[in-house]
């Protein structure tokens, strides 16, 4: 098991009580300083032509690693029994993940994903995108686009990602101020271990507008995911990766990292636990959310989308 750091110091003797076999291989100070994570001016110049819809990728700068065991599914909150609780349950979910304050129903991926991971040794890259692959087929979303891909999921890993975001605000600071005036408040909220945007954008569909159908729907068009690493020292990567594909197939509020408990794996940073011992991979919970998501009508009124969105996700969970 590969676990995110950012010191020297053997990880065992800062009071995570796993033996040594458990952490090795924690990312240290020199490796971040030896080239695995460097960012300056031009790289960030160079990203600018692969910019993606509505927004752009701003920058280079990552440091991590990857696990080599199996992951054991861990479900800490439990579905209720009852069919009247665990709907109760499910709009309780629904309400606290979903961002859709600004908009009239909930977006979902309808291109082809394409992952864009910088700034990281290729050895690395494969826990990652084994995790978006993996959560893709639990929902169900459109499949990954073929090599040479224009990417519209960029996953970047920052020593300091305050300084990071003040940075892209000034020097970028169009992009950033056409985010919601909340979304900026959360972005430039102070060591968050993990902060994230979305480009959507609306289009008419062949149907007709009627009570049953809007004749529009939101489409997901990218996402940019920061990691922190100075804030997520001591979570296995696995456990990270597997937070960034929850992120990067549904529109997810970003306060839901301070809300959320132990039903979903986007709790992670809300938890008492020692980090080392975080979910590694998605909940039953989540993975209904996303199945759900993907299975509900995209051009629906919203009232109508989350009704359905609650059905599927019961039925999953008590097929599952």
């Amino acid at each position: 098991m590969i676990v995110l750091g950012e010191a020297e110091t053997n990880p065992v003797s800062q009071g995570y009580g796993h033996s040594a076999s458990d952490v090795r291989g924690a990312i240290s100070q020199r490796v971040l300083q030896s080239g695995i994570a460097i960012t300056c001016a031009r790289s960030w110049e160079r990203s600018m032509p692969y910019a993606f819809r509505g927004t752009a990728l701003l920058f280079l700068l990552l440091g991590n690693t990857p696990p080599d065991q199996k992951p054991t599914d861990i479900i800490v909150t439990a579905p209720a029994r009852a069919h009247k609780e665990l709907k109760k349950q499910t709009l309780n979910f629904v309400r606290t993940i979903s961002d859709t304050a600004e908009q009239n129903q909930f977006s979902r991926r309808d291109d082809p994903f394409c992952i864009k991971i910088v700034g990281i040794d290729l050895a690395y890259h494969d826990l990652i995108r084994k995790k978006i692959r993996e959560t893709a087929t639990v929902a169900r979303a459109p499949k990954e686009a073929s090599e040479g891909c224009r990417p519209n999921i960029h996953v970047m890993f920052s020593k300091d990602g305050d300084a990071l975001m003040a940075a892209l605000k000034r020097r970028y600071s169009a992009i950033i101020g056409a985010q919601p005036i909340r979304k900026i408040d959360e972005l430039m909220q102070s060591k968050k271990p993990v902060r994230w945007w979305y480009a959507t954008e609306g289009r008419r569909t062949g149907n007709v507008a009627s009570l049953i159908s809007t004749g529009y729907e939101i489409d997901l068009k990218s996402t940019v995911i920061i990691v922190d690493i100075s804030q997520s020292n001591g979570y296995p990567l696995e456990s990270v990766a597997s937070y960034i594909s929850m992120i990067a197939f549904a529109q997810i509020n970003g306060a839901t990292q301070e809300a959320i408990g132990n039903s979903s794996i986007l709790g992670m940073f809300n938890n008492d636990k020692p980090r080392i011992e975080a979910l590694r991979n998605l909940t039953i919970w989540d993975r209904a959310y996303l199945h759900a998501l993907y299975k509900i009508a995209p051009d629906r009124p919203i009232w109508q989308q989350q009704k359905r969105l609650r059905g599927a996700m019961v039925e999953y969970i008590q097929e599952n």
